[in-house]
Protein backbone atom coordinates (compact mmCIF):
# COMPACT_ATOMS: atom_id res chain seq x y z
CA UNK A 1 0.00 0.00 0.00
CA UNK A 2 2.52 2.04 0.78
CA UNK A 3 4.38 1.78 -1.93
CA UNK A 4 1.24 2.38 -4.58
CA UNK A 5 1.26 5.43 -2.82
CA UNK A 6 4.66 7.09 -3.24
CA UNK A 7 4.80 5.65 -6.89
CA UNK A 8 2.47 8.66 -7.61
CA UNK A 9 5.15 10.94 -6.38
CA UNK A 10 8.43 9.30 -7.55
CA UNK A 11 9.95 7.61 -10.52
CA UNK A 12 10.85 4.43 -9.40
CA UNK A 13 12.86 2.20 -11.53
CA UNK A 14 14.31 -1.03 -10.39
CA UNK A 15 16.77 -2.14 -13.38
CA UNK A 16 18.37 -6.00 -12.54
CA UNK A 17 22.09 -5.91 -14.36
CA UNK A 18 24.10 -8.43 -15.05
CA UNK A 19 27.63 -7.85 -14.81
CA UNK A 20 29.32 -7.93 -17.82
CA UNK A 21 33.00 -9.40 -17.22
CA UNK A 22 34.62 -10.63 -19.85
CA UNK A 23 35.81 -7.45 -20.98
CA UNK A 24 36.62 -5.83 -18.53
CA UNK A 25 38.81 -8.43 -16.27
CA UNK A 26 42.37 -6.87 -17.19
CA UNK A 27 43.96 -6.21 -13.43
CA UNK A 28 47.05 -5.05 -12.31
CA UNK A 29 47.91 -7.48 -9.73
CA UNK A 30 47.27 -10.72 -8.60
CA UNK A 31 44.29 -10.92 -6.03
CA UNK A 32 45.01 -12.43 -2.22
CA UNK A 33 42.82 -14.91 -0.26
CA UNK A 34 39.41 -12.42 -0.24
CA UNK A 35 38.25 -11.92 3.74
CA UNK A 36 34.93 -12.27 4.39
CA UNK A 37 34.50 -8.49 4.25
CA UNK A 38 31.45 -6.73 3.20
CA UNK A 39 31.00 -2.83 1.68
CA UNK A 40 28.42 -0.47 2.77
CA UNK A 41 29.45 2.78 0.97
CA UNK A 42 26.95 5.66 2.17
CA UNK A 43 26.68 9.17 0.11
CA UNK A 44 24.73 12.22 0.21
CA UNK A 45 24.56 14.76 -2.37
CA UNK A 46 26.01 18.73 -1.68
CA UNK A 47 26.98 17.64 1.99
CA UNK A 48 29.21 19.80 3.21
CA UNK A 49 31.52 18.47 6.41
CA UNK A 50 31.29 21.87 7.82
CA UNK A 51 27.12 21.02 8.57
CA UNK A 52 28.29 17.88 10.92
CA UNK A 53 28.56 17.35 14.30
CA UNK A 54 32.01 15.35 14.24
CA UNK A 55 33.89 18.29 11.81
CA UNK A 56 32.96 21.06 14.75
CA UNK A 57 29.93 22.11 13.78
CA UNK A 58 27.80 22.79 17.49
CA UNK A 59 24.58 23.17 15.98
CA UNK A 60 23.63 20.45 13.94
CA UNK A 61 22.11 17.23 15.23
CA UNK A 62 24.21 14.18 13.52
CA UNK A 63 24.51 11.44 16.23
CA UNK A 64 24.61 8.86 13.54
CA UNK A 65 27.89 10.07 11.30
CA UNK A 66 29.37 11.58 14.55
CA UNK A 67 28.64 7.55 15.79
CA UNK A 68 30.45 6.35 12.63
CA UNK A 69 33.45 8.62 13.19
CA UNK A 70 33.88 7.93 16.55
CA UNK A 71 34.32 4.40 15.42
CA UNK A 72 36.49 4.94 12.36
CA UNK A 73 38.76 7.32 10.95
CA UNK A 74 37.69 11.08 9.93
CA UNK A 75 39.77 13.00 7.29
CA UNK A 76 39.46 16.70 7.31
CA UNK A 77 41.16 17.33 3.93
CA UNK A 78 39.16 15.00 2.04
CA UNK A 79 37.74 16.76 -1.91
CA UNK A 80 35.69 15.49 -4.51
CA UNK A 81 37.19 15.15 -7.97
CA UNK A 82 35.02 18.02 -9.72
CA UNK A 83 31.85 19.90 -7.61
CA UNK A 84 29.33 19.28 -9.41
CA UNK A 85 27.50 15.51 -9.52
CA UNK A 86 28.07 13.46 -12.32
CA UNK A 87 31.56 14.05 -12.76
CA UNK A 88 32.08 13.42 -9.48
CA UNK A 89 30.19 10.08 -9.38
CA UNK A 90 32.15 9.30 -12.39
CA UNK A 91 35.37 9.71 -11.16
CA UNK A 92 34.96 7.97 -8.15
CA UNK A 93 33.28 4.87 -9.65
CA UNK A 94 35.98 4.66 -12.26
CA UNK A 95 38.87 5.50 -9.70
CA UNK A 96 39.82 8.01 -12.56
CA UNK A 97 39.73 12.29 -13.08
CA UNK A 98 36.58 13.10 -14.88
CA UNK A 99 38.36 14.90 -17.60
CA UNK A 100 39.03 11.22 -18.67
CA UNK A 101 35.95 9.77 -19.17
CA UNK A 102 34.70 13.04 -20.99
CA UNK A 103 32.56 13.71 -17.62
CA UNK A 104 33.36 17.54 -17.58
CA UNK A 105 29.49 18.25 -16.69
CA UNK A 106 25.80 16.85 -15.40
CA UNK A 107 24.51 16.46 -18.56
CA UNK A 108 26.58 14.09 -20.35
CA UNK A 109 25.59 10.95 -18.23
CA UNK A 110 24.34 9.09 -20.95
CA UNK A 111 28.40 8.99 -22.41
CA UNK A 112 29.49 6.97 -19.55
CA UNK A 113 29.04 3.70 -20.15
CA UNK A 114 32.36 2.77 -19.18
CA UNK A 115 34.12 0.92 -22.17
CA UNK A 116 37.30 -1.09 -21.36
CA UNK A 117 37.62 0.56 -18.24
CA UNK A 118 37.16 -1.94 -14.98
CA UNK A 119 34.90 -0.38 -12.54
CA UNK A 120 34.42 -0.52 -8.94
CA UNK A 121 31.17 -2.55 -9.37
CA UNK A 122 33.70 -5.03 -12.03
CA UNK A 123 35.96 -5.48 -9.57
CA UNK A 124 33.31 -6.79 -6.54
CA UNK A 125 30.61 -8.49 -9.55
CA UNK A 126 33.93 -10.52 -10.45
CA UNK A 127 34.78 -11.51 -6.44
CA UNK A 128 31.55 -13.05 -6.68
CA UNK A 129 30.13 -10.26 -4.57
CA UNK A 130 25.75 -9.43 -4.62
CA UNK A 131 26.47 -5.74 -5.39
CA UNK A 132 24.03 -3.18 -5.68
CA UNK A 133 23.43 0.76 -5.58
CA UNK A 134 20.38 2.27 -3.91
CA UNK A 135 19.26 5.52 -4.29
CA UNK A 136 20.88 8.71 -6.96
CA UNK A 137 22.79 7.18 -9.73
CA UNK A 138 23.81 9.92 -12.02
CA UNK A 139 26.51 8.28 -13.45
CA UNK A 140 25.88 6.36 -16.58
CA UNK A 141 26.00 2.39 -15.99
CA UNK A 142 29.44 1.31 -13.91
CA UNK A 143 27.46 -2.37 -14.09
CA UNK A 144 26.37 -3.25 -10.21
CA UNK A 145 23.79 -6.07 -10.47
CA UNK A 146 20.92 -4.63 -8.67
CA UNK A 147 20.14 -0.56 -8.78
CA UNK A 148 17.70 1.15 -7.62
CA UNK A 149 17.03 4.73 -8.79
CA UNK A 150 14.85 6.57 -6.49
CA UNK A 151 15.04 9.80 -8.71
CA UNK A 152 14.30 13.18 -6.78
CA UNK A 153 13.37 15.19 -9.59
CA UNK A 154 9.82 13.51 -9.93
CA UNK A 155 9.32 13.64 -6.26
CA UNK A 156 7.32 15.68 -4.99
CA UNK A 157 9.52 17.49 -3.48
CA UNK A 158 11.61 19.34 -6.43
CA UNK A 159 10.81 20.72 -10.05
CA UNK A 160 14.43 19.43 -10.79
CA UNK A 161 18.34 20.56 -10.77
CA UNK A 162 17.67 23.46 -12.91
CA UNK A 163 13.68 23.97 -11.63
CA UNK A 164 12.94 27.33 -10.28
CA UNK A 165 13.01 26.19 -6.73
CA UNK A 166 16.54 25.78 -6.57
CA UNK A 167 17.15 29.80 -5.29
CA UNK A 168 17.58 29.77 -1.59
CA UNK A 169 14.72 32.89 -1.06
CA UNK A 170 12.17 29.62 -2.60
CA UNK A 171 13.11 27.43 1.09
CA UNK A 172 9.48 26.25 2.07
CA UNK A 173 8.73 23.02 4.41
CA UNK A 174 7.49 20.22 2.51
CA UNK A 175 2.92 19.37 2.85
CA UNK A 176 3.74 15.43 2.82
CA UNK A 177 5.20 12.92 5.13
CA UNK A 178 8.86 11.91 5.43
CA UNK A 179 7.21 8.23 4.12
CA UNK A 180 7.32 10.04 0.66
CA UNK A 181 10.94 11.54 0.65
CA UNK A 182 12.44 9.46 -2.33
CA UNK A 183 15.34 9.28 0.66
CA UNK A 184 13.40 7.06 2.90
CA UNK A 185 12.12 4.64 -0.21
CA UNK A 186 15.97 4.15 -0.83
CA UNK A 187 16.63 3.10 3.03
CA UNK A 188 13.74 1.09 3.06
CA UNK A 189 15.23 -0.94 -0.36
CA UNK A 190 18.22 -1.35 1.49
CA UNK A 191 16.60 -2.54 4.72
CA UNK A 192 15.47 -5.17 2.66
CA UNK A 193 18.35 -5.47 0.16
CA UNK A 194 20.67 -6.79 3.95
CA UNK A 195 17.73 -8.85 5.25
CA UNK A 196 17.81 -10.84 1.64
CA UNK A 197 21.50 -11.13 1.84
CA UNK A 198 22.45 -11.45 5.24
CA UNK A 199 24.14 -14.50 4.19
CA UNK A 200 26.23 -13.34 0.74
CA UNK A 201 29.10 -11.26 0.53
CA UNK A 202 27.69 -8.20 -0.79
CA UNK A 203 28.55 -4.56 -1.90
CA UNK A 204 25.40 -1.84 -1.00
CA UNK A 205 25.64 1.65 -2.59
CA UNK A 206 23.07 3.85 -0.66
CA UNK A 207 22.70 7.25 -1.96
CA UNK A 208 20.47 10.03 -1.40
CA UNK A 209 19.80 13.37 -3.12
CA UNK A 210 19.37 15.44 0.20
CA UNK A 211 20.64 18.10 1.49
CA UNK A 212 21.21 18.62 -2.46
CA UNK A 213 18.85 21.77 -3.44
CA UNK A 214 15.71 22.68 -3.47
CA UNK A 215 16.06 23.56 0.27
CA UNK A 216 12.82 21.86 1.58
CA UNK A 217 12.30 19.42 4.33
CA UNK A 218 8.87 18.23 6.63
CA UNK A 219 8.13 20.67 9.02
CA UNK A 220 9.94 18.73 12.45
CA UNK A 221 13.13 19.33 10.90
CA UNK A 222 12.70 22.73 10.20
CA UNK A 223 12.08 23.47 13.53
CA UNK A 224 15.11 22.11 14.69
CA UNK A 225 17.18 24.72 13.47
CA UNK A 226 14.55 27.77 12.99
CA UNK A 227 15.71 30.88 14.76
CA UNK A 228 19.10 29.34 15.10
CA UNK A 229 21.51 29.34 12.37
CA UNK A 230 23.92 31.92 12.04
CA UNK A 231 24.15 34.21 9.06
CA UNK A 232 27.08 33.21 6.44
CA UNK A 233 29.95 35.25 6.12
CA UNK A 234 29.61 37.42 3.20
CA UNK A 235 31.72 40.38 3.76
CA UNK A 236 31.76 42.57 0.36
CA UNK A 237 35.59 42.05 0.03
CA UNK A 238 35.18 38.09 -0.34
CA UNK A 239 32.57 38.79 -2.99
CA UNK A 240 34.56 41.15 -4.98
CA UNK A 241 37.42 38.45 -4.75
CA UNK A 242 35.37 35.50 -5.73
CA UNK A 243 36.29 34.19 -9.32
CA UNK A 244 34.71 35.28 -12.92
CA UNK A 245 32.84 32.03 -12.81
CA UNK A 246 31.83 32.22 -9.48
CA UNK A 247 30.18 35.96 -10.00
CA UNK A 248 28.18 35.03 -12.68
CA UNK A 249 26.79 32.22 -10.83
CA UNK A 250 25.63 34.53 -7.90
CA UNK A 251 24.27 36.91 -10.72
CA UNK A 252 22.81 34.15 -12.75
CA UNK A 253 20.67 32.36 -9.49
CA UNK A 254 20.26 35.92 -8.36
CA UNK A 255 21.83 35.34 -5.02
CA UNK A 256 22.27 38.97 -3.90
CA UNK A 257 18.63 39.22 -4.44
CA UNK A 258 17.94 37.39 -1.15
CA UNK A 259 17.17 38.92 1.73
CA UNK A 260 18.01 38.01 5.23
CA UNK A 261 15.25 35.87 6.13
CA UNK A 262 15.73 33.89 3.05
CA UNK A 263 19.30 33.37 3.60
CA UNK A 264 18.56 32.46 7.23
CA UNK A 265 15.53 30.68 6.76
CA UNK A 266 17.37 28.29 3.43
CA UNK A 267 20.26 27.50 5.80
CA UNK A 268 18.01 26.33 8.59
CA UNK A 269 15.98 24.07 5.89
CA UNK A 270 19.64 22.73 4.71
CA UNK A 271 20.54 21.74 8.51
CA UNK A 272 17.10 20.27 8.28
CA UNK A 273 17.83 18.00 5.65
CA UNK A 274 21.14 17.29 7.11
CA UNK A 275 20.02 15.89 10.14
CA UNK A 276 17.41 13.57 8.34
CA UNK A 277 19.81 12.33 6.53
CA UNK A 278 21.55 11.06 9.36
CA UNK A 279 18.36 10.08 10.64
CA UNK A 280 17.92 8.10 7.35
CA UNK A 281 21.14 6.43 7.75
CA UNK A 282 20.23 5.80 11.60
CA UNK A 283 17.87 2.73 10.24
CA UNK A 284 19.91 1.44 7.97
CA UNK A 285 22.80 0.66 10.41
CA UNK A 286 20.56 -0.19 13.01
CA UNK A 287 19.48 -3.68 10.26
CA UNK A 288 23.22 -3.77 9.47
CA UNK A 289 23.30 -4.51 13.79
CA UNK A 290 20.23 -6.36 14.07
CA UNK A 291 21.54 -8.72 11.40
CA UNK A 292 24.69 -9.19 13.10
CA UNK A 293 26.43 -7.57 10.09
CA UNK A 294 28.51 -4.47 11.46
CA UNK A 295 31.45 -6.61 12.47
CA UNK A 296 32.55 -7.77 8.90
CA UNK A 297 31.49 -4.64 7.03
CA UNK A 298 33.33 -1.58 5.90
CA UNK A 299 31.52 1.37 6.17
CA UNK A 300 32.53 4.46 3.92
CA UNK A 301 30.56 7.84 4.36
CA UNK A 302 31.08 10.74 1.96
CA UNK A 303 29.47 13.27 -0.71
CA UNK A 304 30.09 13.86 -4.06
CA UNK A 305 30.69 17.87 -3.42
CA UNK A 306 30.07 20.68 -0.80
CA UNK A 307 27.33 23.35 -0.29
CA UNK A 308 29.06 26.91 -0.03
CA UNK A 309 25.11 27.47 2.02
CA UNK A 310 25.82 31.36 1.23
CA UNK A 311 29.32 31.55 1.94
CA UNK A 312 30.98 34.30 0.49
CA UNK A 313 27.55 35.49 -1.21
CA UNK A 314 26.98 32.44 -3.21
CA UNK A 315 25.23 29.04 -2.83
CA UNK A 316 25.74 25.68 -4.52
CA UNK A 317 28.73 24.13 -5.72
CA UNK A 318 30.91 24.33 -8.98
CA UNK A 319 33.45 26.63 -6.53
CA UNK A 320 37.06 25.16 -5.66
CA UNK A 321 36.62 26.55 -2.03
CA UNK A 322 36.42 24.73 1.25
CA UNK A 323 32.83 25.06 1.13
CA UNK A 324 31.75 23.54 -1.87
CA UNK A 325 34.86 21.09 -3.07
CA UNK A 326 35.65 19.59 0.16
CA UNK A 327 33.73 16.41 1.71
CA UNK A 328 32.82 14.83 4.59
CA UNK A 329 34.83 11.56 4.53
CA UNK A 330 34.75 8.63 7.24
CA UNK A 331 35.77 5.02 7.48
CA UNK A 332 34.51 2.42 10.12
CA UNK A 333 35.72 -0.63 10.07
CA UNK A 334 36.66 -1.94 13.55
CA UNK A 335 38.42 -4.76 12.79
CA UNK A 336 40.62 -3.47 10.66
CA UNK A 337 40.81 -0.01 11.28
CA UNK A 338 41.24 2.47 13.94
CA UNK A 339 38.67 4.49 16.07
CA UNK A 340 38.13 7.70 16.53
CA UNK A 341 41.16 8.88 14.81
CA UNK A 342 41.47 12.15 12.83
CA UNK A 343 43.48 12.45 9.74
CA UNK A 344 44.70 15.92 7.86
CA UNK A 345 46.53 13.94 5.11
CA UNK A 346 44.98 15.56 1.64
CA UNK A 347 42.77 12.39 0.41
CA UNK A 348 40.05 12.43 -2.63
CA UNK A 349 36.90 10.64 -3.61
CA UNK A 350 39.38 8.73 -6.40
CA UNK A 351 40.93 7.01 -3.30
CA UNK A 352 37.78 4.97 -2.60
CA UNK A 353 38.32 2.23 -5.01
CA UNK A 354 41.82 1.41 -4.27
CA UNK A 355 41.45 1.59 -0.68
CA UNK A 356 38.29 -1.12 -0.83
CA UNK A 357 40.66 -2.96 -2.73
CA UNK A 358 43.52 -2.85 -0.30
CA UNK A 359 40.81 -3.93 2.58
CA UNK A 360 39.23 -6.66 0.46
CA UNK A 361 42.36 -8.38 -0.60
CA UNK A 362 40.90 -7.45 -4.23
CA UNK A 363 43.09 -6.87 -7.14
CA UNK A 364 43.53 -3.89 -8.39
CA UNK A 365 42.00 -2.91 -12.08
CA UNK A 366 44.70 -1.29 -14.46
CA UNK A 367 44.81 3.14 -14.68
CA UNK A 368 43.57 3.99 -11.58
CA UNK A 369 44.52 7.21 -10.46
CA UNK A 370 43.75 7.78 -6.96
CA UNK A 371 45.77 5.72 -4.44
CA UNK A 372 45.02 3.38 -1.15
CA UNK A 373 44.40 4.96 1.78
CA UNK A 374 45.17 2.32 3.94
CA UNK A 375 48.94 3.05 4.83
CA UNK A 376 47.11 6.44 6.10
CA UNK A 377 45.11 5.18 8.56
CA UNK A 378 46.71 2.37 9.51
CA UNK A 379 50.00 4.64 10.36
CA UNK A 380 52.42 3.32 7.87
CA UNK A 381 52.54 6.05 5.72
CA UNK A 382 52.72 9.22 6.97
CA UNK A 383 50.87 10.96 4.11
CA UNK A 384 53.01 13.91 3.42
CA UNK A 385 53.92 13.30 0.17
CA UNK A 386 50.07 12.85 -1.24
CA UNK A 387 47.90 16.16 -2.24
CA UNK A 388 44.70 15.96 -3.39
CA UNK A 389 42.65 17.38 -6.93
CA UNK A 390 39.90 18.86 -8.00
CA UNK A 391 38.33 20.19 -11.66
CA UNK A 392 35.72 21.68 -12.81
CA UNK A 393 33.96 23.18 -16.34
CA UNK A 394 31.43 25.79 -16.04
CA UNK A 395 30.41 28.36 -18.62
CA UNK A 396 33.32 28.24 -20.91
CA UNK A 397 35.89 28.56 -17.63
CA UNK A 398 38.09 25.53 -16.86
CA UNK A 399 39.59 25.36 -13.97
CA UNK A 400 41.89 23.15 -11.88
CA UNK A 401 42.67 22.78 -8.24
CA UNK A 402 45.10 20.87 -5.84
CA UNK A 403 45.47 20.99 -2.23
CA UNK A 404 48.59 20.25 -0.54
CA UNK A 405 49.01 19.05 3.24
CA UNK A 406 49.98 23.00 4.07
CA UNK A 407 48.60 25.19 0.38
CA UNK A 408 45.78 25.09 -1.81
CA UNK A 409 46.02 26.55 -4.91
CA UNK A 410 43.29 26.77 -8.04
CA UNK A 411 43.21 28.64 -11.59
CA UNK A 412 41.29 29.34 -14.53
CA UNK A 413 41.90 29.36 -18.35
CA UNK A 414 41.20 33.14 -17.99
CA UNK A 415 44.46 33.60 -15.98
CA UNK A 416 42.91 33.97 -12.29
CA UNK A 417 45.04 32.15 -9.97
CA UNK A 418 44.41 31.67 -5.96
CA UNK A 419 46.75 30.63 -3.47
CA UNK A 420 46.03 29.88 0.05
CA UNK A 421 47.59 28.56 3.20
CA UNK A 422 45.13 26.36 5.03
CA UNK A 423 46.72 25.45 8.16
CA UNK A 424 47.03 29.93 8.96
CA UNK A 425 43.51 30.89 7.31
CA UNK A 426 41.53 27.73 6.43
CA UNK A 427 38.86 30.17 5.82
CA UNK A 428 40.51 30.95 2.49
CA UNK A 429 40.53 34.73 3.14
CA UNK A 430 43.77 35.69 2.29
CA UNK A 431 44.82 35.44 -1.72
CA UNK A 432 48.90 34.51 -1.57
CA UNK A 433 49.03 33.95 -5.43
CA UNK A 434 50.68 37.45 -6.29
CA UNK A 435 53.29 37.43 -3.41
CA UNK A 436 56.72 37.21 -5.01
CA UNK A 437 58.43 35.40 -2.88
CA UNK A 438 55.75 32.52 -3.25
CA UNK A 439 56.05 32.28 -6.77
CA UNK A 440 58.38 29.42 -7.31
CA UNK A 441 55.43 27.95 -5.21
CA UNK A 442 53.13 28.93 -7.76
CA UNK A 443 54.85 27.01 -10.45
CA UNK A 444 55.46 24.35 -8.97
CA UNK A 445 51.51 23.57 -7.88
CA UNK A 446 50.47 24.55 -10.97
CA UNK A 447 52.79 22.09 -12.71
CA UNK A 448 51.79 19.21 -10.46
CA UNK A 449 48.13 20.36 -11.06
CA UNK A 450 47.96 20.62 -15.07
CA UNK A 451 50.08 17.26 -14.99
CA UNK A 452 47.57 14.92 -17.86
CA UNK A 453 44.77 17.29 -17.45
CA UNK A 454 42.33 17.07 -20.29
CA UNK A 455 40.19 20.06 -21.05
CA UNK A 456 37.24 19.84 -23.12
CA UNK A 457 38.13 19.37 -27.23
CA UNK A 458 41.96 19.45 -25.87
CA UNK A 459 43.93 17.16 -25.80
CA UNK A 460 46.27 16.59 -22.20
CA UNK A 461 49.04 19.19 -21.34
Amino acid sequence: MLLNTVNKFLSLSVVLLLAVVGSVTVTAETAQPAPNYNVLFLISDEHTPHVLGCYGDPLVKTPTLDSLAARGVRFTAAYCQNPICVPSRVSFVSGRMPCHLKAFGFRNTDNQAYHEITTLADVFNQAGYKTAWLGKTHWGNPRFQEVIDVKKKNSPDSDGEGGPERLPQDARTATWPVEQNPEHVTANAALSFLERNKGNRFFLGVSFARPHFPFIIQQKYYDLYKGKVTPPRAPQNLIDDLPAVSKAERKRYKHAKATDADILRAKAMYYGMVTYVDDEYSRILKKLGDLGLRDNTIIIYTADHGEMLGDRGIWYKNSFYDGSASIPFIWSFPKELPQGKVITTPAMNMDIFPTLCDLCKLPKPVGLEGSSLLPVMTGTDDGTARYALSENYRDGFAGRMIRTAKFKYFFYNNGEEYLYDMQSDPGEEVNLSKKSELQQLVQELKAKATLNWKKPGKKST
